[in-house]
């Protein structure tokens, strides 16, 4: 955690610098303009998916569906790139691009792939094992005598 203050620090500068290199190589106005369409874009991505993406990723992980690495983190990350393109300065719009770049992996829980080595699917639902007997009520916890000896008496209410 103590890099964390300096990392940023660290980037905070590379970004001043980035827009000073860029405006100095294509000029104020045109500059300009590319972090108004950068800061343009993340919020048209961020009003597409925003919010709801990254929980529909918590939801997909909870339903026990087999899914990939990728259907997981591709919410998150179209959120996190959206974010970046929000700031100003070009290293971020960097990291934003290169976090929309489109990568494949092999499906992290799928049943087959887990059942070879003998485990189980980690994201599947735990199946409840109920014998089909519940029974609800009430109590209330009564004391006798304090002096007495240390004896629970359980008053049932029954409706």
């Amino acid at each position: 955690m103590q890099f964390f203050g300096i990392g940023f620090l660290v980037l905070l500068f590379l970004e001043i610098m980035s827009i000073v290199w860029v405006a100095d190589w294509l000029g104020g106005g045109l500059t300009l303009l590319l972090m108004v369409l950068s800061f343009a874009g993340g919020v048209l991505m961020l009003r597409h998916t925003g919010l709801s993406g990254v929980l529909l990723a918590g939801a997909a992980v909870r339903s026990g569906q087999d899914i990939s690495l990728y259907q997981m983190l591709w919410p998150i990350r179209y959120a996190l790139a959206a974010l970046l393109l929000l700031s100003p300065g070009f290293v971020s719009t960097a990291v934003a691009l290169l976090l929309l770049i489109p990568f494949k992996g092999k499906p992290v829980a799928q049943t087959a792939a887990f059942g070879a080595q003998g485990q189980a699917n980690p994201f599947a639902a735990q199946a409840r094992q109920d014998d089909g007997e519940i029974i609800e009520g009430e109590y209330t916890v009564t004391r006798a005598d304090p002096s007495a000896k240390q004896q629970d008496y359980i008053e049932h209410k029954r409706d």
